[in-house]
């Protein structure tokens, strides 16, 4: 019973580094999006006289 409960802690340890990790990532994605969206209207207004 105990390597069954070493194994959950090591689970519920990997678990929890995943969905940091694709955290980070979805945000960084989204942040990214915004530079660019923000990055192109910067764009098409400083090209218009």
């Amino acid at each position: 019973m105990n390597n069954y409960n070493e194994h959950k802690k090591v689970r519920r340890i990997a678990s929890v580094i995943y969905i940091l990790i694709m955290g980070f990532i979805v945000i960084g994605t989204t942040l990214s999006e915004q530079q660019k969206s923000v990055a192109k209207n910067t764009e098409q207004n400083v090209s218009m006289p």
